[in-house]
């Protein structure tokens, strides 16, 4: 009787320990069950870090990167981007690209970065872009090397964001300080790695987003010194004209204007203090915001795919960690949570 219950004993151990096999971390992020939600943290605080939102019982986990690592993510965390189950974590003042398993968030490696990375786009499979912000240069990664393996020039020192439509990829290059103010899109060739040509948009183009109907949308904050405002400009890539242009009807555009779209490509989101929403075939600016800032300093943009609802981040004073919210595609809010320091972009994996 006694061997039995050994043996039962000792089987029972060896179940437990390979189910323990198969999954010897366990997951932090499932797919489609939250939003990460990427915390800048303060300048040279070395305190950003990365949060999860579950939707179904609404809780929130914080600092997934060093949970999992057992270290700081690092300083300045600009923002992230999602290929297959790999998670690409740009650091600005890190000056480094940190590489997690997105299920785990356990470390992979790096990509350093000499310069002041801002956003990592994937071309294809082998290569990525990263803008810079300081380094008038938009970097070409090799992402099995893990390495910069050329520099591309640009005419302007700060390079933002990117679209890649075809086997060309668009730059949104604010004005750059000390430099003339920029109203230029910049199109690369991602296949010869070399600038190609430029769009005139509206003073100070930010950010850039692509429709349904595979136009760009540039979000240009103008100029606040001189009192330019500036606007929504819809881009025609292969043209490369500008279709439309909206005007702003001031210079009132708050610290960090962000723009996203919908899935669908249909909808278009902007901050201008407020949250604004837009469809892509509108014939003038919404004259009213969907989402007040109400004193808020709002920061992040996201929005979610499946549903349309929206994300926002408040940027509060840079030191203390700050509010999360979700509204409904009606500007209703449904959801709120304290995240990270300076959160500052909601992806969805």
């Amino acid at each position: 009787m006694r061997i039995y219950l050994l043996l039962a004993l000792i089987a029972t151990l060896w179940l437990s320990n390979c189910k323990k096999d198969e999954n010897p971390t366990g997951s932090l992020v499932e797919a489609g069950a939250g939003v990460l939600v990427t915390n800048e943290g303060g300048f040279n605080d070395g305190n950003a870090s990365v949060s999860y939102f579950k939707f179904e019982d609404k809780s929130i986990e914080q600092e997934l990167f060093a949970g999992a690592n057992g270290r700081p993510l690092g300083d300045i965390l600009q923002g992230m981007a999602l290929v297959g189950e790999t998670a690409y974590l740009v650091l600005n003042n890190s000056q480094r690209i940190e590489i997690v398993d997105v299920n785990t968030f356990e470390s992979e490696g790096a990509i350093e970065i000499q310069g002041s990375p801002r956003y990592f786009l994937p071309i294809d499979d082998e290569t990525a872009y990263v803008s810079d912000l300081f380094g008038g240069a938009i970097h070409v990664v090799s992402l099995s090397s893990r390495a910069v393996i050329v520099s591309i020039p640009m005419p302007q020192s700060w390079t933002e964001q990117m679209v890649k439509v075809g086997d060309e990829v668009f730059a949104a290059s604010p004005s750059s300080f000390g430099q003339a103010p920029n109203r230029q899109l910049f199109v690369v060739d991602s296949e010869n790695h070399v600038l190609a040509d430029s769009i005139e948009v509206g003073l100070s183009p930010t950010a850039l987003v692509q429709d349904a109907g595979g136009k760009i949308w540039a979000l240009c904050s103008g100029d606040v010194d001189n009192g330019t405002p500036g606007g929504l400009y819809q881009v025609d890539p292969e043209a490369r004209v500008v279709l439309q242009s909206f005007s702003f009807p001031d210079n009132n555009i708050g610290f960090a204007p962000r723009l996203a779209i919908d899935k669908a490509g249909q909808r278009l989101f902007y901050t201008k203090i407020d949250l604004y929403a837009m469809p892509v075939n509108a014939a003038a600016l919404p004259s009213a915001p969907l989402i007040p800032a109400d004193g808020r300093d709002l920061y992040g943009l996201g929005i979610e795919p499946g549903t349309g609802y929206i994300w926002l981040g408040e940027a509060g004073d840079y030191k203390s960690r700050q509010m999360i919210y979700r509204y409904d595609r009606e500007g209703n809010l449904l959801d709120e949570a304290l995240a990270g320091v300076a959160p500052n972009g909601f992806w969805f994996y």
